[in-house]
């Protein structure tokens, strides 16, 4: 995962997906799915330790109703997601919404362990 992303300088929320658009010129589309998937809170993130938890987490995520999220910034490293359905606990460092947009494992990996990330 890039540790310095460029600048993420446009988001357009749009019915099933975000368009982001960096400082790079570079733009990449990322499913609300695969957002709610890669939710990096404490209880979404142990979910994608194991495969049949993995699994069962996608499944449930693709069974909620498409929705499009409030996005509000977190600082000035980071973005959270508001749902109104699902949860809405993670903040999604810049970093991670990088390795989202280009289809990169945005966990780098590793398993979660409370109080390691």
């Amino acid at each position: 995962m890039s540790s310095n992303p460029p600048e993420l300088i446009r988001l357009e929320r749009r019915d099933l997906d975000m368009l982001l658009t960096y400082e790079s010129g570079d733009q990449f589309t990322v499913t609300y799915d695969d957002i709610r998937y890669s939710c990096p809170c404490a209880k979404c993130s142990p979910l994608r330790n194991e495969d049949e938890s993995s699994k069962s987490l996608r499944r449930q995520i693709e069974a909620l109703s498409p929705e499009k999220p409030k996005v509000k910034p977190v600082g000035k490293y980071a973005l959270a997601f508001e749902w109104d359905s699902g949860c809405s606990s993670g903040i999604y460092r810049f970093e991670r919404i990088w390795a989202l947009a280009n289809n990169q494992d945005p966990d780098d990996g590793r398993a979660y362990v409370h109080g390691v990330w």
